[in-house]
């Protein structure tokens, strides 16, 4: 159950399924019936708040005297657009909920209180001074319209035509007040542009003086004129550099040599074309290129004849001779040659060292008008935005103006003040005041439920230990302080009462199937006053009338109750037989009850904690378990002494009482860890003094009914049980007397 319980908190399982749906249904059972119990408890609390709540809130209602409600509305209307217009216009996220803070603010309504005082002639004398604002005596009440740009007016008071007076001048006062505030507004805009356009026109004139002085000390055309010219000579001047200075790199990149020689002419790729254009450099270059292509064909000449004939051939010695004559023809022609090519340089270095000189003047020049021409531009677009700036500052007064001549109500008056009438205050205060003392309630009885850790229920035990939970006993008043408990006392208990003992001597009994059962158990608590000697009493009592041989020990040697019920002495008991002064016999009596005896507490002449050490109980017990089937031993509290966890260890099992909206959680942990520490076989929990809900006591009244007929307390009509006569004639009840009952 716990683990589906963990699922359906994770969300994990379905929520429908029949185990979790009962899991879910059982803790929502035991929630209810835990509050139903504190409210059974604390009942006087939440009657106490409705009292003190409810009574002051009626005794003033009461005597404050009747009230009168006027009620009025107020709408936006719509505006007249004009275009290029100014108006004045308000935030417009909330513009609703500002209006409402509007009319409840206190300025608003003194300034409506002072304005209904001045129409009836009540206002104070304005030589002697006006008194410190009092505070209103109306109640305003301001409500925005559902999807409408609508507000609806209450105003409560003592006088009805008082309070209508009031909300008709609150609205009054109310539009006054705007009116004023946007007149306050005009009057700081027409400053602020007023201001602004005088500004404008001063720093206007100021340019436009200066615009002037620089078209008196200047030809404004003639400068564009020069500006212009100057950039087309200077561009001029820089292409005509730039080719010289091309041509400069040209003659630098050659040599005589390079062009003389043929393999230096084949490393610029194609000789005759570079030839062309060195040869048009000059005519000393175009006789240097002919001198030299006819040394060529010569030394052409003579390397085809050298294939058939020998050197001293005479053809062979004349084309030496004519190729050493046309060598040296070359070498004139090339002197010649590097000679004007080194003139060339110099006209071309001349030539660029004035080009350079005429453009840094020009550039000069050119910078010096475009700064005079940008100056110009620059007063003219001053002139032009000022100008422009100044004729928008007083469009926009002009249109300020025309704004407050046609300036509208952006809030006005829908429905004036209604006729006040009379409210009833009283069922609205109680309900209000019921509402808060249920809230008042419910928040004290949370708190109380908060910082409480006991039991409500059985639900809630069985959550909270992993222990068993054997047996519910109700809380139901026990009879046993009017008799010696026997036969008698037993029968006279409620039925319920008895009905949860029988189901665990039932459990006792048929505890492992048939198995080894428990014969020696101690029954123990936390804290004293939880029920444990009485579970003990009647849990023996119960397993005797059910034809089974108990013996009921006292252990609780310190408070020694036991033996009162049976009306038997106090000793000697068992701390004369732990001490050993007597035998088992001479301490054991019987107990009224058939199959039932009790062993006193008896006399302890010592701690009661060192006779529990004594190797006497372990024997006792030896010696009793023939004689007996089961032996409860009633020991004292876990929290108070350590006598039931001595004794624990040497039985069979503990039965552990837990009472309802007594014990706590905590300290019913701390004694089940303790027991658990010492090896300590718990054989469950009793649920003891359990307020049944009123849905669960409805399941025992009719066998209760039956069990107090048979008992004698109750005739057969007051039972509802139908009869019948010695002669089988129905409709005649007949009494049955107790000393006829059997409860075993």
């Amino acid at each position: 159950m716990n683990n589906n319980q963990d699922q359906i908190n994770t969300g994990a399982v379905d929520l429908f399924a029949p185990a979790n749906r009962f899991a879910s249904a059982s803790k929502m059972f035991a929630r209810l019936h835990r509050w139903w119990l504190l409210l059974r408890k604390y009942w006087w609390l939440p009657a106490l708040i409705f009292a003190g709540v409810l009574g002051p809130v009626s005794a003033l209602t009461v005597l404050s005297g009747p009230t009168y409600e006027s009620k009025a509305r107020m709408w936006v209307p719509g505006k007249i657009s004009v275009s290029e217009n100014w108006s004045y216009t308000e935030e417009l996220v909330n513009f609703l909920g500002t209006q409402v803070a509007l009319l409840q603010s206190p300025a608003i309504q003194n300034r409506a209180l002072n304005r209904m005082r001045s129409a009836s002639k009540s206002a104070p004398d304005p030589a002697t001074g006006s008194p410190a604002p009092a505070p209103v005596p109306f109640h305003v009440k301001v409500l925005e319209g559902a999807k409408s740009s609508t507000l609806e007016l209450r105003v409560t008071g003592k006088d009805p035509a008082a309070t209508q007076s009031f909300l008709n001048c609150l609205m009054e006062e109310y539009l006054g007040f705007k009116r004023e505030s946007r007149g306050q507004a005009s009057a700081l805009a027409a400053s602020s542009l007023d201001a602004e356009a005088a500004q404008l026109k001063s720093e206007l004139t100021e340019v436009q003086n200066k615009l002037q002085a620089f078209q008196a000390s200047n030809n404004v055309v003639l400068l564009q004129q020069q500006g212009n010219g100057a950039g087309n000579y200077l561009a001029a001047l820089t292409r005509q550099l730039a080719i010289l200075r091309t041509e400069q790199r040209l003659l630098d990149s050659l040599k005589p040599e390079q062009w003389m020689q043929t393999d230096v002419g084949q490393s610029f790729g194609d000789g005759g074309v570079t030839r062309q254009q060195l040869a048009s450099l000059a005519e000393a270059q175009t006789v240097l290129f002919q001198a030299d292509q006819q040394m060529q064909l010569l030394v052409a000449k003579r390397d085809e004849l050298a294939r058939f004939l020998f050197p001293a051939h005479p053809k062979m010695i004349k084309l030496d001779q004519d190729i050493a004559a046309q060598r040296q023809i070359v070498q004139v022609a090339q002197a010649q040659a590097a000679k004007q090519l080194a003139l060339r340089r110099q006209a071309l270095e001349a030539q660029i060292r004035n080009l350079e000189l005429t453009a840094k003047e020009w550039d000069a020049k050119a910078i010096e008008t475009g700064h005079q021409v940008a100056a110009y531009e620059q007063l003219q677009q001053s002139a032009q935005r000022l100008q422009a700036a100044y004729d928008k500052s007083l469009g926009l007064i002009q249109n300020l103006d025309v704004a407050n001549r046609m300036e509208q109500e952006n809030v006005g008056i829908l429905d004036p003040a209604s006729a006040a009438k009379p409210t009833h205050r009283l069922p609205l205060n109680l309900a209000a005041a019921t509402v808060l003392a249920l809230a008042l309630s419910f928040g004290l009885l949370f708190g109380l439920a908060v910082f409480q850790d006991d039991f409500a229920s059985r639900a809630e035990l069985a959550q909270q230990f992993a222990e068993p939970v054997l047996a519910q006993i109700p809380a139901i008043p026990s009879a046993v302080s009017e008799w010696p408990l026997g036969s008698e006392g037993l029968d006279q208990q409620r039925f319920e009462f008895m009905e949860a003992f029988r189901n665990l001597r039932a459990g006792l009994l048929f505890r492992n199937n048939g198995g080894t059962r428990p014969k020696t158990i101690v029954i123990t608590s936390s804290l004293p006053g939880e029920g444990k000697s009485t579970v003990a009493l009647y849990l023996a009592a119960t397993l005797a009338k059910g034809n089974t041989r108990v013996l009921l020990v006292d252990g609780d040697m310190r408070r020694p109750n036991l033996h009162r019920y049976f009306g038997l002495p106090g000793g000697p008991g068992l701390a004369e037989l732990l001490d050993g002064g007597r035998s088992s016999v001479q301490v054991t009596f019987p107990a009224g009850v058939k199959n039932l005896a009790l062993l006193p507490a008896g006399i302890a002449k010592r701690n009661p904690g060192d006779l529990m050490l004594s190797p006497v109980w372990e024997s006792f017990l030896a010696a009793v378990k023939p004689q007996f089937d089961f032996i409860l031993v009633d020991t004292p509290p876990m929290a108070a002494t350590d006598d039931a966890a001595t004794l624990a260890p040497k039985v069979d099992g503990v039965l552990f009482v837990v009472r309802a909206l007594a014990t706590s959680a905590r300290v019913a942990q701390g004694a089940l860890d303790a027991m658990r520490q010492r090896q300590t076989h718990v054989l469950g929990l009793i649920f003891n003094r359990a307020v049944s809900s009123p849905c669960e006591r409805q399941y025992y009244q009719p066998y209760a009914r039956d069990y107090a007929w048979r008992l004698g307390t109750l005739d057969a009509d007051q039972a509802g049980i139908e009869t019948t006569d010695e002669d089988g004639i129905a409709g005649h009840p007949r009494s049955k007397p107790a000393s006829e009952v059997n409860i075993g």
